[in-house]
């Protein structure tokens, strides 16, 4: 299956370019970033196709043993980990030198005034423990947690497909009726992404995984497409047209993250995000050829997109690392030229070229492969699946697997 992994990584890629841009706090460009254009944004997204992946990656679970599955993905576990603590001691040093030659002042005066409070041992030890976010540390904590409970959910999806959608569902609906997530041990702010809420999407995304892997048909009725398309487009009509004339509108818009049936929180994973990252999967798949999607489904595997996604976990850990070099560059960089816009947003461009230039040595050298074909247009699984071996294709063994998650 070639082409559904190289167009996870092209989108995993964007995503990646997506999520850097937004952690650049202050920045001009964020302010048209695609998060902007719905409920969910990057994080969603990358979650979901997490779910998909292990799924394609474990697409052989129901022949190998249980404890096999295991210690495979919690090794997966203790290197994202590994990833985590890179982010951790990185960001500290980085807050430890802003703190000894600023002060607690710019963009990250909270997260400095916190080392400054409770010092550098003491905010170590709970950062290594998971029990408090610093810098962009949170997201990775989730899919250390995800890992963890993925086994159970791919025995459930190798006995019917749909198997993890009644337990994650159950989940979600009290973790976001009950507001069940965890609070930072120091600040006591609850976590931005924490397992309960979150697991839900990710089941979603084993679900469709093994869906794919079962060549399980996708519905394609006129209706469900024109809904997920008519929604995406509401957000839009509410975000650029609505907010503007009807105040209770723009009074929901500030507050959507406070609530979980009727908002749009990140925390709890809203019905409206969620609804939202589902519309989105739809039509990417239920509409391969349409003109912008058709993109995302040709991508070679050698296209800067797919390096990046192939890459995903380092690239994202040099990201959040870089985010905050350049969110304090920025700040500095204002203050100096009195906040001029010009200036600034060639500063900011050049930034984001200069990770997209790292991002793409820790992706690899381009190869020499051909380009992928667009997926299979019924919406069916192809016959020869990733388990399969075939000509111009050798088996793939689990490890290599593993590449896709």
């Amino acid at each position: 299956m070639p082409q559904r992994r190289t167009t996870i990584d092209a989108i995993r890629g964007l995503c990646l370019i997506n999520i850097f841009v937004n952690h650049i706090q202050d920045g001009a460009i964020s302010v048209v970033s695609p998060s902007r254009l719905g409920f969910s944004d990057s994080a969603d997204i990358f979650v979901l196709l997490s779910g998909i992946s292990i799924a394609l990656a474990a697409s052989q679970a129901s022949r190998r043993r249980l404890p096999d599955i295991v210690a495979h993905l919690w090794r997966r576990a203790a290197r994202i980990y590994a990833f985590e603590l890179v982010i951790v001691f990185a960001t500290l040093g980085l807050l430890a030198a802003i703190l000894a030659l600023r002060g607690v002042t710019g963009v990250h005066a909270q997260e400095t005034g916190l080392l400054r409070e409770h010092g550098f041992p003491n905010l170590l030890g709970h950062a290594l423990t998971l029990r408090q976010t610093v810098g962009y540390s949170s997201v990775l904590r989730l899919y250390v947690a995800l890992m963890l409970i993925a086994p159970i959910l791919l025995r459930l999806a190798g006995w019917r497909f749909w198997a993890p959608l009644p337990p994650a569902l159950l989940l979600w609906i009290a973790a976001g009726h009950f507001h069940l997530v965890l609070s930072n041990s120091l600040t006591g702010a609850p976590f931005f992404l924490t397992i309960l809420p979150w697991t839900l999407i990710f089941a979603v995304g084993i679900t469709i995984g093994q869906g794919l892997v079962n060549g399980v048909a996708l519905p394609r009725p006129r209706w469900l497409t024109g809904l997920a398309l008519g929604y995406l487009v509401a957000y839009l009509v509410l975000a650029v047209v609505v907010v503007r004339l009807w105040p209770a509108a723009a009074d929901w818009a500030a507050t959507r993250n406070d609530a979980f049936w009727l908002g749009a929180s990140k925390t709890y994973q809203s019905p409206l995000r969620i609804l939202h990252v589902l519309a989105l999967a739809y039509l990417v798949m239920a509409l391969p050829r349409a003109p912008l999607i058709r993109l995302l489904h040709q991508v070679p595997r050698d296209h800067l997109l797919t390096r990046l996604g192939r890459r995903s976990l380092p690239v994202f850990t040099a990201g959040a690392i870089g985010a905050m070099l350049a969110s304090e560059a920025l700040d500095l960089a204002a203050r100096s030229w009195n906040a001029a816009w010009f200036p600034l947003l060639l500063l900011e461009v050049g930034m984001i070229a200069l990770f997209i230039g790292i991002a793409l040595r820790i992706g690899g050298r381009p190869g020499r492969t051909r380009p992928s074909r667009p997926a299979q247009p019924e919406g069916r699984a192809s016959r020869r699946d990733p388990q399969v071996p075939t000509p111009d294709r050798p088996a793939l063994g689990l490890r290599e697997r593993a590449a896709l998650a």
